[in-house]
């Protein structure tokens, strides 16, 4: 499964508002609620806050995937934002995050997940691919560069 089968344009934003870890996980859970039409009653947001605490998400160059899972979802489901001036999130490299999906499955959700978040660390392990992502100037150019990079690089 392809992360732009999980995603709507109106689960993008190209700018993010948060200057803090927290803040930008939190905005990232409210646009992913919206996009989707979920009302968890703060569970996502708890769960994320959760497994973030646990080991941090931002996996370098650039790049957070926060994720969980919850008992209200009952598909997997993303929302991306673009941070241009960075955000600390504890990365591995030490460097801000600018590019962030967060990612949130069922309760029961099995291993597809797993497989999700490893085609979005291929994708994104290309630096044309982070590139043209984080200058895509709205969601529909965001979704096409997704589009794109994703029949180039996962099979």
């Amino acid at each position: 499964m392809r992360l732009s089968e999980l995603l709507n344009t109106q689960a993008i934003t190209t700018r993010l508002q948060a200057r803090a870890k927290r803040e930008a996980i939190a905005e990232l859970v409210q646009l992913l609620e919206s996009a989707h039409g979920l009302q968890s009653q703060g569970e996502i947001l708890d769960r994320v806050l959760r497994r973030e605490a646990m080991m941090s998400t931002g996996i370098g160059n650039g790049i957070a995937i926060p994720h969980g899972k919850a008992r209200m979802v009952d598909r997997l489901v993303a929302a991306v934002g673009i941070a241009p001036e960075g955000i600390e999130f504890e990365s591995v490299d030490g460097e801000p995050a600018t590019l962030f999906v967060l990612l949130v499955a069922p309760e029961s959700g099995g291993a597809l997940h797993v497989k999700v978040l490893a085609n979005i660390s291929r994708l994104l392990k290309e630096e044309t691919v982070r590139r043209s992502l984080r200058e895509a100037a709205s969601p529909d150019a965001f979704m096409a560069a997704l589009i794109a990079a994703e029949a180039t690089y996962i099979p």
